[in-house]
């Protein structure tokens, strides 16, 4: 069932509901005052009836003429004086009151009751003449029709009611659904390979611009999924350069003379070693581009002899490079270097960073100092190159991202946002200072 037809019946019930108690309390209410009324009606009559037939001899002739005339007018032929032997005296012979309410009435000088046909008053008058019952008497008939007329009323407005409230909350089921449907078309348009869009805030400050705010969130987490596992060739290519260069060098150096079979061995073990560094290196591939889950390898890794590894490393592709490396540690504070991360991710973001640095620098010389600032270690990546426009900080983190001022350098935008994606999956916070012409300095916080 449509939300909107939902919407149209549960406002059709509810109406009805409301409408049948408040007709219920609307007849009981006029039932019981029309009955309240016809009462004090015959009341007063029943007080004029005894007037015109006892109090002649005790009135002037100008009030008993106030009297008769008052008596005519409201006085039908339903009344009746019973003496004190419960005899009728004056009025209708018919439809004589019981004995036993007639001494009621006596007793309690006053009474209301109904009869088969008729509403009854009935009061105990005392005259010089003697002692008299005046009951008057109004035909139930009379009433019947009004309620009879007011039930058909009540049943009019109850089927014209429902049938209004069925319309209109369908025309306003329909306004107040409009916003929905234009976001079930604009959710309808989105595909894999157009995913950069996001569905248009209603501006309605309600539940409906709450959820398209967390629909675009969460369109913008799986755009940038969808970017990296699509490119997760080129991060694989990237990644994989270092460790096939070595495995092509010591095969081809191999290849030159024959060698005996303790130089094989070596090789081999190289080889093995560096085939291991491969799968280390597509398995955090695998991580960082959410194609598998982190299986939690994490483990205690020296983070000063992983820079000095990665120095080493470095050598090969840019031997005029210069990294100093200063560590402002007390011998008593070095077991803060004993970090627990996942070793090969460590590794590849800071390879990519520090070879980001020698890069970029003019000399290729860059600084790495390692710290520590209130609860924290702290590892500080300097290089003395050209900067990163301060407005296009914010975007380095991109995949394939380079910023204007590098279009000399060769470089392809990957290997900055692989280690930032990695130091966001291993909680290591980060902070990227730079001026143009002056450099960039990379901090890395590592929770202690």
């Amino acid at each position: 069932m449509k939300i909107q037809t939902r919407l149209s019946l549960f406002t059709s019930v509810i109406f009805g509901i409301i409408f049948l108690v408040a007709s219920a309390f609307i007849y009981g209410l006029f039932r019981s005052n029309a009955e309240q009324a016809i009462y004090r009606g015959l009341e007063k009559t029943a007080y004029l009836t005894a007037f015109f037939y006892l109090e002649e001899d005790e009135l002037s002739s100008d009030e008993f003429a106030e009297v008769r005339r008052q008596f005519h007018e409201s006085v039908n032929m339903n009344y009746q004086v019973y003496d004190m032997e419960n005899n009728i005296w004056r009025g209708v012979e018919t439809s004589k009151v019981s004995d036993l309410i007639l001494e009621k009435i006596r007793e309690k000088q006053a009474l209301s009751f109904q009869s088969d046909d008729f509403f009854c008053h009935g009061i105990f008058y005392r005259d010089n003449q003697g002692d008299f019952v005046v009951v008057t008497k109004e035909n139930r008939d009379v009433l019947s029709e009004q309620l009879s007329a007011l039930l058909w009323i009540l049943v009019l407005a109850f089927v014209f009611g429902i049938l209004a409230v069925i319309f209109s909350s369908k025309w306003i089921a329909k306004m107040a659904y409009r916003p929905f449907s234009k976001v079930i078309r604009q959710v309808k348009n989105i595909s894999t390979q157009n995913l950069n869009v996001q569905i248009k805030s209603s501006q309605t400050e309600d539940e409906l611009q709450a959820l398209i705010n967390t629909f675009n969130e969460l369109l913008l987490k799986i755009s940038e999924t969808v970017v990296v596992q699509k490119n997760f060739v080129k991060y694989v290519s990237h990644e994989f350069k270092t460790p096939l260069a070595a495995l092509l060098g010591n095969l081809e150096v191999f290849l030159i003379k024959d060698r005996n079979p303790e130089e094989y061995k070596i090789l081999a073990e190289k080889l093995v070693q560096h085939v291991h560094q491969l799968e280390n290196i597509l398995d955090t591939l695998m991580v960082i581009s959410d194609l598998r889950n982190d299986t939690g390898t994490a483990t205690s890794v020296r983070l000063d002899e992983l820079v000095w590894e990665i120095i080493d490393q470095l050598k090969n592709d840019y031997p005029n490079s210069k990294v100093l490396v200063n560590v402002n540690l007390s011998p008593a504070e070095a077991h803060l270097l004993n970090i627990h991360k996942d070793r090969t991710q460590l590794l590849m973001a800071l390879f990519n960073l520090i070879e980001n640095a020698v890069k970029y620098s003019r000399d290729y010389s860059v600084e790495i100092e390692l710290f520590k600032k209130d609860s924290t270690l702290c590892l500080a990546i300097r290089d003395n190159g050209i900067g990163i426009p301060p407005e296009q900080i914010q975007h380095v983190s991109k995949p394939f991202y380079r910023a204007d001022n590098t279009n000399k350098i060769q470089g392809s935008g990957i290997g900055l946002s692989i280690a930032l994606r990695i130091l966001e999956k291993n909680d290591i916070h980060y902070e990227i200072l730079s001026k143009e012409q002056e450099g960039v300095t990379v901090l890395l916080k590592f929770d202690l």
